[in-house]
């Protein structure tokens, strides 16, 4: 006769649950995030700039504190804790998130998770919180090497604790940047320009390490000319950071989500934000267009690499506001055509504010040369744009290209301006005065008129911003054809037509 065995429960003390608390992450965190935290964490990568960093610090400690007496020792220490912790965060962490989406897109595992409720926000948000928090993770562990730094007598506590603060901050952005980034295929995208990035910092890193009382100067906040830059360096790199990390989700969210309107918008507010820091620094009016400008090109090349592409569901919010909301729509809705007159917007003002600053207010010391310059920029800008805009059917990615091409025109002008230089042929460069680039090189020449380089410039710049607009303005046809759609689809009759009066 068989015995029959049973098996007793094994309860679980409160001690035993509590370690399996702490053992894994809490139910309540985002799931994307507990994801990419479990692949981080124990990555080689991470692990061996965690333990590289504790060793290093730890050896300089140990020899600090032999040397406590000597004068200088607790400043060598704050450069070497800046050095080594500025390289991890700021070039080490960053770098690892240039192929976060693209590892994703290429081995088809976005499908999956889409199909759940994650939207492309809190994927993308996912990745870059997870690097955030190792990067926390960071500066939690060099807290005891500050601690022990104090005691050497002679911090600028404010100072140091700000620019550590600032460095994280800095990192958070960077690290956004580079994960928007990461979801372009070309290599020149995600690639090269995080790399030509973390070269500048380290070359940045490099040079604060000689000059480290007037970096700690800096972030004392004692000059409020200082306090200006420092916040706008701050915001501006927010702004940066999303409207990369925009580029990021709009790459892998549905075509029927709207990430560009939100962002031409936030470009708007920062231009507005940028002019008022300004003011109140009471900066250099000769920089303000220079300035402004450069916060308006990440709206602008977003805007000009935007797909060709318009659902009736995107415009549904705009016609339902009526002619005022259409009217909106044409610099707001989410693809090629708008982003064409969202930028022409934009770079209409800024051409009329460097003409008001040149011709009605030469207090300013905003003169040809530098409305010229303006213009050669701006040209610059729009260039790439009209091989995007007859060669659309064959473009697949538009940034890649307009970032190539951009560059290849620098490229170019510096080529052009060797040869120039080693013949004696200077004017030969007015045979090359259609590529914008080239007009820097006219303007600096001694033997060119400035005059005569300001309108060139103007001319060509706006030629290219006229093509452009034609161009767009011939796809407007299909724009009222999804409006129209939009109407008849999702609309009631009492809302699609007006009220009588």
């Amino acid at each position: 006769m068989s015995q029959e065995t049973t098996i007793p429960a094994i309860e679980m003390s409160a001690a035993d649950r509590s370690t399996e608390k702490l053992n894994d992450f809490s139910d309540r965190l985002p799931p994307m995030l507990v994801k990419e935290l479990r692949q981080g964490l124990r990555a080689k990568t991470f692990v061996g700039v965690f333990l590289g960093l504790q060793l290093f610090l730890g050896i300089v400690m140990l020899f600090a504190t032999t040397a406590s007496g000597l004068d200088g020792a607790g400043e060598a220490v704050s450069r070497i804790i800046f050095l080594f912790f500025s390289l991890a965060v700021l070039v080490v962490q960053p770098l690892r998130a240039i192929n976060a989406l693209h590892s994703e897109i290429k081995s088809t595992t976005l499908d999956m998770m889409v199909l759940t409720r994650l939207n492309a926000r809190r994927i993308v948000a996912g990745k870059w919180a997870s690097i955030v928090g190792q990067t926390l993770l960071l500066f939690v562990s060099i807290v005891p090497y500050l601690i022990l730094r104090y005691f050497f007598g002679g911090m600028n506590l404010f100072a140091e604790l700000l620019a550590l603060g600032s460095i994280c901050a800095f990192s958070a952005c960077l690290t956004a940047f580079n994960i928007g980034l990461s979801s372009n295929a070309a290599i020149i995208v995600r690639g090269i320009v995080p790399m030509i990035v973390a070269v500048i910092l380290f070359s940045f890193l490099m040079a604060m390490l000689t000059e480290f009382d007037d970096f700690l100067e800096f972030f004392s906040l004692a000059d409020p000319d200082a306090m200006a830059l420092y916040w706008g360096l701050f915001i501006g790199s927010i702004y940066l950071a999303w409207i990369t990390f925009g580029l990021g989700v709009s790459a892998i969210a549905p075509a029927a989500e709207n990430h560009s309107s939100l962002n031409r918008l936030i470009t708007l507010v920062m231009m507005a934000i940028a002019a008022v820091i300004m003011h109140l620094a009471h900066a250099d009016e000769v920089i303000i267009p220079f300035i402004i400008g450069a916060v308006a090109f990440p709206g602008l090349l977003a805007s000009l690499t935007e797909p060709n592409q318009l659902l009736p569901r995107v415009t549904l919010p705009f016609i339902r506001r009526g002619i005022i909301g259409k009217l909106c729509g044409v610099f707001l809705y989410p693809c090629w055509f708008s982003g064409v007159c969202f930028s022409a917007l934009l770079c209409v003002f800024l051409l009329a504010l460097g003409g008001v600053f040149t011709a009605y207010m030469p207090m300013y010391r905003f003169g040809e040369e530098e409305f010229t310059v303006l213009c050669s920029l701006t040209g610059s800008a729009l260039f790439p744009a009209l091989f995007l805009a007859f060669f659309q059917k064959r473009i697949q990615n538009r940034l890649g290209i307009y970032l190539a091409i951009l560059i290849a025109s620098f490229a170019l002008m510096l080529a052009l301006m060797a040869v120039a230089e080693s013949t004696n042929a200077d004017a030969s460069m007015w045979l090359f005065v259609w590529l914008p680039p080239a007009q820097l090189y006219l303007i600096d020449n001694a033997g060119t008129s400035d005059t005569a380089v300001l309108i060139a410039s103007i001319v060509f710049t706006g030629l290219y911003l006229g093509i452009l607009l034609i161009h767009a303005w011939s796809k407007y046809k299909q724009i009222r054809q999804v409006e129209q759609e939009a109407e008849e689809t999702y609309l009631t009759p009492a809302e699609s037509s007006p009220e009588p009066s």
